[in-house]
């Protein structure tokens, strides 16, 4: 049965196995959890407790990473796609809301509302490499595809 996820933000992704099975990752922020809904069959087939408000949420580009925005946690989560395991915690700003990965897969930009900044973090070394102010309440981040812009909706 498919279900209406409410509060949610959805990520629609191909994964690579031999039926190039079509997944879909929501956000789930009222109660902590992301699903993973089968796009063939429209059922939810996994759902699994994550940090606290999960928001924004992205695939690494092989497809073997899942970052999520743990709002309330103040870090960005890094799940293990294929056990489901969290790998570790990145740093951030207060109140990481959504966020983009750089082409490079190696950066990810930040969109921090409640300090009002954009947190650029190296994703291998887990460090913070700039902190950048922004407009009021940041919740939209995008890198554009050659990775020279970054665009923060505020």
């Amino acid at each position: 049965m498919f279900r209406t996820l409410a509060g949610a933000a959805a990520l629609l992704c191909l994964t690579s196995s031999t039926a190039l099975a079509h997944w879909v990752y929501v956000s789930n922020e009222k109660d902590d959890t992301v699903s993973v809904i089968d796009t063939e069959t429209n059922e939810v087939i996994k759902t699994f407790q994550v940090g606290q408000r999960p928001r924004g949420i992205t695939l690494s580009r092989d497809f073997t990473k899942l970052f999520v925005c743990a709002s309330d946690d103040d870090a960005v989560q890094v799940w293990d796609v294929a056990t489901g395991a969290l790998l570790h915690n990145l740093p951030s700003g207060a109140d990481p809301e959504q966020f983009a990965l750089h082409p490079d897969n190696k950066h990810l930009y930040i969109a921090n509302e409640d300090d009002a900044i954009a947190t650029v973090v190296d994703v291998e070394s887990r460090t913070v490499v700039a902190q950048i102010d922004v407009g009021v309440e940041p919740e939209g981040m995008a890198v554009s595809h050659n990775g020279k812009w970054a665009i923060v909706t505020s």
